[in-house]
Formats: structure tokens, sequence, C-alpha cells
């Protein structure tokens, strides 16, 4: 057993990188960073869907893979035992806390490739932060990458890493930020204002998107309530949340603009620590789903998060 988990790790490790940052790159090809960029006309971040003036909300929690690249992204540059990295490994034992019969998940879920489009659970409030910030630097180095601003860099030391305040600041190999325009993107937690309106707003944006998915079964748990505790599918007493209790952020069959899992899957952090949105497989089907609720517990398997995203002006 630890030689697959070592030998996966490994195959993790090769790919994990090549295949974020390519769809990343694939969502915002068309992006642009001209000296005239203004919050009126920035494109649209990756992973994200225009839902006001300056507001982009998230499609989906973030998965395994994306948090996933965030951790081999930072031991890469500071190292497996330093604090930057040990700091945002998440607890990969929430399944065993939950119910010992998900000891399994313990091991596998976080990792392994059949999970990577997953929720991620098992993280704090400080983590989900983390992650946001790093996010949003490697936003913003991507399109400066792209617009030929910067240069891609495969080795980086770790006083040499991209971010938007460097470069700001001129600290980033000497290059005049001010030739470059003042706008930079800013990925955080949604506040509760941002989720209550945006339940009424996805309604109408799923009702449209879902008509080009090539298969409606897949899109159905996208959008619907169905990852509450009575519709679990082959529930039993030993497996009370179903053999797998989370479900895939994405459909391969739909559009990525569907806003998926607003009614149920993981409860969701907003920017008020110990404030969650909505419902989580552990909860019934008979309780509002458009809820607020409070809980000092954190981190387990039934919380994740998701992102929004909304550009601000640098001021020199």
């Amino acid at each position: 057993m630890n030689h697959l988990i070592s030998s996966q790790s490994k195959f993790l490790n090769k790919v994990i990188t090549l295949l974020f940052i390519t769809i990343l790159i694939s969502s915002c090809r068309t992006s642009k960073l001209p000296s005239d960029l203004t919050i009126d006309n920035a494109p649209t971040p990756p992973g994200t869907v225009k839902i006001s003036n300056n507001l982009f909300f998230g499609t989906a929690e973030i998965s395994n893979i994306m948090y996933l690249e965030f951790m081999y992204w930072t031991k890469q540059i500071y190292g497996s035992n330093s604090t930057e990295y040990t700091s945002i490994i998440p607890d990969t034992m929430v399944w065993s806390k939950l119910n010992q019969n998900y000891i399994s998940h313990d091991t596998f879920y976080l990792r392994h490739f059949a999970y990577w489009h997953y929720p991620v659970v098992g993280i704090s409030y400080e983590q989900a932060k983390a992650f946001s910030n790093w996010r949003s630097d490697r936003y913003m180095e991507l399109l400066l990458i792209e617009n030929g601003i910067i240069e891609p860099r495969t080795i980086i030391p770790k006083d040499s890493i991209f971010t938007t305040e460097k470069f700001f600041k001129g600290q980033y190999y000497g290059i005049n930020p001010k030739q470059h325009g003042s706008i930079y993107p800013v990925y955080s937690l949604p506040d509760s204002a941002t989720y209550q309106h945006i339940y009424v707003f996805a309604d109408s944006l799923n009702a449209k998107n879902i008509k080009k998915c090539k298969k409606k079964a897949c899109a159905t748990f996208l959008i619907t309530d169905y990852n509450c505790i009575e519709n679990k599918t082959y529930r039993t007493k030993d497996f009370p949340y179903g053999p797998d209790p989370t479900m895939p952020t994405q459909c391969d069959h739909c559009p990525r603009n569907i806003i998926a899992h607003l009614k149920g899957n993981v409860r969701e952090m907003t920017t008020t620590k110990g404030v969650y949105y909505g419902s989580s497989f552990i909860y019934s089907c008979k309780m509002p789903w458009n809820i607020f609720r409070k809980d000092i517990f954190e981190i387990n398997s039934y919380t994740g998060f998701r992102n929004v995203c909304e550009y601000k002006q640098w001021k020199y």
C-alpha cells in the first residue's frame, strides 16, 4: 500500500502543475492587459462568471486538483519542511472523524486522481484565504506573461517569486509597472450579500445553460439539491452518506458557466470566520439550503469554499 501511495505521489507531482496551468491558461487565453485596461473592460477571471459590474462568482467549489497545485507550488518553492508548506496541508483525517467506515477516504480523497474534481475539504479559514491570495498572484502573473510584460520562469528562487505587490512596487526584475496600468485581480471568499444575490441570479443562468448540456443526467447534480442525506445513492447503515459523500464540482458534458452546487454538496465558507452558506451532504433535504449557519467546527469533511473575484486599482 505504501508503495502504491508513493508511486501515485510521484506521478501526481509530474502532471499536476501541467494539468492545472493548462486549464488556467486555456480559460483566459483571450485575456488582455493593455495599458488602458479599466475595471469596466477587464476580462472575466478563470473559473468565474460575471454577475454584476466588477463582481465575478466562482462556478464551483475549489476542487482537490486546484488545491493540490497550490500545495505543490508552495512545496517546490519553500520546501517540504517549511512553515509555508506545512501550514497549508489539509486535515485528511476528517473522513474517519465523520465515520470510521470512511477511513479509506483519509488516504485517497485528496490525492487520488479519481477525486481530483471533487471539492477540497479539511480546510481551515486561514488556509482558504491563503489559497485565494495565491490564486490572485498566479492569475496576475499569467496575465502579464500572456501579454509579454514578464517572462515565464520555471525555476523560481523563493526570494524572486512573483507577487502583485512586488510588481506594482517595481521590485520584480526591474520592470516599471506604471507602463502597464494599475488594475489587478483579487480572488477572495464571498461575503453574505454576494451569496444572497447569487442564488437568484444562478437560477436564470443555469436554466439557460443547462440546455447546452449534452447529457442532462450529468448536469442535474450540479444545480439541484440532490446531494442531501435522504437522496444519497446506495446509502447504508455502514455508509450513511453513500460510498462517496461529495459529488464532482463539474460535468464534462456541460458548459463551464453553470454555477454548481449552491443547493448542496458541501457548505461553503464566507468572509466571516465561522459563518457558512448553504447545505451539505450531512443535512436533510427538508432543511432550507439558502441560509447561513454559525459553527465553530470549520475543519471537517462537509465544509469547502469557492472564490469570487474583483478587480482593484493599485494606488502608486
